[in-house]
């Protein structure tokens, strides 16, 4: 039989689930701010995406959609965060808090039986690819340990990412700081999302073979 991440059709679910969940809410943030809008607007814009998301996702699928509600949840705080006053240092440190918040859930579901990536990736499946997640996950041990290494993976990195830049914070200056701020994000980000498409692609390959 044929197992593991990517469907008959031959779509990676993990890559879709990046594109999805993570690209397009950033895309949203990102596009309004270079246009011009508010960090406010933006924010909004870009939880208001990941939250139709969710809901897309739960009418479709009957399933919640964990990537996109964590990414929701970071965008939320740097909402919530963008209206507080403070110097500009605090206001460029902001986005370590978002960050950590996410690296954080996403290390702490390492250690249920449901680790972050795992669910985001079943909720962007098909019914059959999902019971099939299911079975593999009850299976195969190693399928399991596969999804909690990739969302330690992202939670460590994230979490980097955010410890990183608090002495960039106080080291640069406000406009470079500015400008660097969105180029690390995007960054690490990316590297994660090759990352984790080929290593999604890796996991396919190996349970293919064993089963």
């Amino acid at each position: 039989m044929r197992a593991g991440l990517v469907s008959a059709s031959g779509k990676n679910p993990t890559l879709s689930l990046l594109l999805w969940d993570v690209a397009l809410p950033l895309a949203a943030y990102y596009g309004l701010r270079l246009a011009g809008q508010s960090e406010q607007v933006s924010l909004l814009a870009g939880a208001g995406v990941a939250a139709a998301r969710i809901a897309w996702v739960a009418v479709r699928e009957r399933s919640f959609d964990g990537f996109a509600a964590l990414l929701a949840g970071v965008l939320g705080v740097g909402l919530v965060l963008s209206l507080v006053t403070g110097d500009a240092k605090f206001l460029l440190l902001k986005e370590s808090f978002a960050t950590a918040t996410a690296a954080i859930v996403l290390l702490l579901s390492c250690f249920s039986r449901t680790p972050m990536v795992l669910v985001a990736v079943r909720a962007g499946s098909s019914a059959a690819k999902r019971a099939e997640i299911d079975r593999l996950s009850e299976e195969v041990p190693g399928f399991r340990r596969a999804f909690t290494r990739m969302s330690a993976v992202w939670g460590v990195a994230l979490l980097l990412e955010a410890v990183i830049r608090v002495p960039l914070v106080y080291t640069l200056s406000a406009d470079v700081m500015n400008a660097l701020s969105v180029v690390l994000l995007l960054a690490v980000i990316g590297g994660l999302s090759l990352w984790s498409v080929r290593y999604a692609e890796k996991v396919q390959k190996r349970h293919t073979v064993a089963t």
